[in-house]
């Protein structure tokens, strides 16, 4: 367990560490890294902001088997997606816009529910099953902070948030902390200066992570795509290779920008029109 940092001037200068409830020791903090929530005795700038697009809530169900395969449906104004976790269950989440939370959230099974039931032959699996813990709801804001400053980094959500609905947090962190061990051992070996180190961690953080942000939202918001995405995601449909582009991107492996640049959209389309 950790204390919070002892802050002077916005200056981290330490950091309390417990173990078992029994205090150890103050210890001089060269630096505190934060991968979730942030500092709260500091104050970064945070920018490109979003308010939260998506209320959802899941829980996991028993006798729902998926035969280890993740299946998602994409419905005007609802979204549903199910896959296999640990101990034979299934774990089941669905969701409505953010908008609709205050008057939803009185009867959470009961809208649950009603998003399942669009799909009809999924939610008699469903209603066969056995949900085997509590609903759990969430919704988030979208925000890029600063995530650097005297004595202190922010990693992952700390540093960088968007909507749980692409599943990109866990990537996140562990591509932002390869980033940030980068530019701190930049520092910490005398090549560059703190600030230089961590700006340009910042900087390659945010033009990596700026195109998926974006397309989070446009899913998130649960409304039909933009017919110029309508078209693309259309022409795809039966060619494998484009399909497996598009898993990718919703996996965090490609770039929205580099499948939806204007070279990769053109083979698309046009593979679409040689049928």
């Amino acid at each position: 367990m950790i204390r919070p940092p002892t802050v002077d001037l916005e200056i981290v200068l330490g950091v309390a560490f417990f173990a078992e409830s029994v205090f150890f020791k103050d210890a001089a903090a060269g630096l505190v890294v934060r991968q979730e929530g942030g500092l709260k005795a500091v104050k970064p700038e945070q920018y490109n902001e979003k308010t939260p697009l998506l209320a959802a809530y899941y829980s996991y169900w028993s006798d729902l088997p998926l035969d280890g395969h993740f299946q998602a449906w994409i419905i005007p104004h609802r979204g549903m997606a199910a896959w296999p976790t640990n101990d034979g269950c299934t774990l089941l989440i669905a969701g409505w816009p953010f908008a609709e939370f205050e008057e939803r959230r009185g009867d959470i099974e009961g809208n649950y529910m009603s998003v399942v039931d669009l799909v009809p032959e999924f939610a008699e699996r469903v209603r066969g099953a056995k949900r085997e813990e509590r609903f759990l709801g969430m919704a988030v804001p979208g925000y890029f902070r600063r995530p650097y400053g005297p004595g202190w980094a922010l990693v992952g959500d700390a540093g960088y948030n968007k909507d749980f609905i692409t599943a990109q947090g866990i990537s996140d962190a562990f591509r932002d902390a390869e980033i940030c061990v980068t530019a701190l051992d930049e520092w910490l070996s005398g090549a560059r200066p703190f600030d230089a180190a961590m700006a340009d961690y910042q900087a390659t953080r945010d033009a990596h992570v700026l195109p998926m942000y974006e397309f989070t939202a446009e899913l998130a918001s649960l409304e039909p795509p933009p017919p110029e995405l309508a078209s693309v995601l259309a022409a795809a449909a039966g060619n494998q290779e484009a399909m497996d582009g598009f898993a990718r991107v919703n996996a965090g492996v490609t770039s929205p920008a580099e499948y939806f640049s204007e070279e990769n959209v053109g083979r698309i389309l046009a593979a679409a029109e040689r049928g």
